[in-house]
């Protein structure tokens, strides 16, 4: 019998997230400009009442975009604040932006090679094992060897990404991707300025980005090879978890936690995104989303911006409602305000875009 989960499986491959490097099937989506437009739920197909209960049980800051029009907000969307590791895809996107600009070879380029005296096991990390959470530092194991959602990798990361590109990340942002015309004042600025502090309704442009497969109006932004290497899973589904210690012996301090903060994430995590994967459980991350969705999450649900391509959406949310964070689990609380965003959505054509 073919479930609800299987529908949306189809509905996904016949999608943005499965075909082509056009996310619209032939029919160019709107763009915003320095401003948002708006619309109605209706207008774009969807159920105002459910976007109502999912912004009312997520709380917190947000804003819901679907064609590339401001559909619904809420609390204080157009203000900065921070968004704890919803931060790591964005420093992703900016590995990207090296490699495309010619500063890095590839993304299996290796850290050390930016100027950092790493230990000799450590010697063969790349920027990917870094994305990907399998650096092994201020860990005991190799380099691509064990999983550790680890923050003291990420910092390496951040400060690995100033090392590249010599200028600070918000210098990098606003003039890298200027065509977002990003309207709620700095994108980073926290965390020592390597911490995104965007507002919900800019953290969205990005989104809508990562959605339309790197492209913005006419521009391929981030080339569509790269793209295709950023939205995928790229650990290993039978990756074990890290559990030799080992030390910040570089003395670059913390991004915000630990080394080894979840098991989630072999087979459903890469280039620090959350895709909607099938887990070992046979449940996907979000059961009741389409398999296309992919999600920036931070500090464990709190700050989120998620992406489901065949729905055509993005959704950004600051400070939601703490919930546990519980992939598979589809009476988890956050789980099923995702499914919230599935049930609004119908699953025909955009509208004529002008």
């Amino acid at each position: 019998m073919e479930t609800n989960q299987d529908q949306m499986v189809l509905v996904a491959r016949r999608g943005v997230g499965a075909q082509g490097d056009n996310p619209h099937g032939g029919i160019g989506p709107h763009f915003p400009g320095k401003h948002w437009r708006s619309r109605s739920a209706k207008a774009v197909g969807l159920d105002a009442s459910k976007l109502d209960d999912f912004a009312s049980g997520m709380g917190g800051d947000g804003c819901i975009v679907r064609d590339g029009y401001l559909i619904k907000t809420w609390g204080r969307f157009n203000q900065n604040g921070d968004w704890a590791s919803a931060a790591k895809p964005v420093l992703s996107t900016l590995l990207l932006l090296a490699v495309q600009e010619g500063r890095l070879a590839s993304v299996d380029a290796q850290v050390k090679d930016v100027g950092w005296p790493l230990k000799k096991k450590d010697a063969s990390m790349t920027f990917r094992h870094l994305a990907n959470m399998v650096s092994g530092y201020a860990c005991g194991e190799a380099p691509g060897a064990a999983w550790g959602y680890n923050d003291f990798a990420i910092q390496l990361y951040a400060k690995s990404l100033v090392k590249v590109f010599q200028q600070p990340l918000e210098q990098v942002f606003t003039r890298r991707l200027a065509a977002l015309q990003c309207e709620d004042d700095h994108f980073f600025g926290s965390r020592n300025g390597n911490g995104v502090t965007a507002s919900p309704r800019d953290f969205a442009r990005l989104g809508y980005l990562w959605l339309n497969r790197g492209r913005w109006r006419n521009k391929q932004v981030l080339s569509v090879p790269l793209m295709r290497q950023f939205l995928r899973s790229g650990v290993p589904a039978n990756l074990p978890r890290t559990s030799a210690p080992g030390n910040d012996y570089l003395r670059i301090g913390s991004y915000g936690g630990g080394t080894n903060q979840t098991p989630h994430g072999p087979g459903g995590y890469g280039f620090n995104l959350w895709f909607n994967s099938r887990l070992a459980s046979d449940a996907f991350t979000w059961p009741g989303l389409p398999a296309d969705a992919y999600q920036a999450n931070g500090m464990w649900n709190r700050d989120s911006v998620t992406v489901i391509p065949s729905l055509r959406m993005v959704v950004a949310v600051r400070g939601a409602k703490q919930t546990s964070f519980a992939p598979g689990d589809a009476s988890n609380q956050f789980n099923r305000m995702m499914s919230l965003l599935a049930q609004a959505a119908t699953t025909g054509p955009p509208p004529d875009q002008e």
